[in-house]
């Protein structure tokens, strides 16, 4: 059995996964028919379990040599890269859409358009801010409304843009304190 190590054992290195998967199956037969010849036929099978086990190598220690011939390029996007991928695949979307949209498209997807809503979609149109508006604009102006019908004076038309703006700034502070309290309470555990 120990006989057959030494004419089929090969460099690791220099066989493909398929060759050395190949190998291994002829290991695998040529160590059970000698395993059937044998009389002790429990013995022999694992010493030749074993022997295949040690002899064959892994698919996984045979190194793949078309992949490490291959060129790979590691060089940095570019922003002109990204520009210019940002701008294929916006064109090949747009000529999905119908033309209305597409025109859409074409204005809510210029730089200036776009750097304007991340700033405001970022601070001023919080939706904490446009809650608080809300509630604020409708409980308050129905109170206010309520108010001046019961004493009798005129409104002046200012009091919604103000209760609006009061709104906001209380939704935003809300949300701060609420955040600002969440983080404290997560560094203490």
């Amino acid at each position: 059995m120990s006989e057959l190590a030494p004419q089929e054992h090969e460099s690791k290195n220099s066989l493909s996964s398929k060759e050395a998967h190949e190998h291994k199956e002829h290991l695998k037969e040529r160590i059970e028919s000698a395993a059937e010849k044998s009389s002790e036929s429990g013995a022999a099978e694992r010493e030749a379990r074993h022997e295949v086990m040690e002899t064959a190598p892994l698919a996984a220690e045979v190194t793949n040599t078309e992949t490490e011939d291959t060129p790979q390029d590691d060089s940095p996007t570019t922003r002109d890269d990204k520009r210019h991928s940002f701008n294929t695949t916006m064109h090949h979307v747009r000529k999905e859409l119908p033309k209305s949209e597409r025109a859409f498209s074409k204005v809510i997807h210029q730089p200036v358009v776009e750097k304007t809503s991340e700033f405001v979609g970022k601070t001023v149109a919080r939706p904490s801010g446009v809650l608080g508006a809300t509630i604020a604009g409708f409980i308050g102006l129905l109170l206010v409304f309520g108010v001046a019908k019961r004493v009798g004076f005129a409104l002046s038309g200012s009091e919604l843009p103000l209760l609006l703006g009061v709104g906001l700034l209380v939704g935003l502070v809300s949300e701060w304190f609420y955040k600002s309290i969440r983080s404290l309470l997560s560094a203490r555990r």
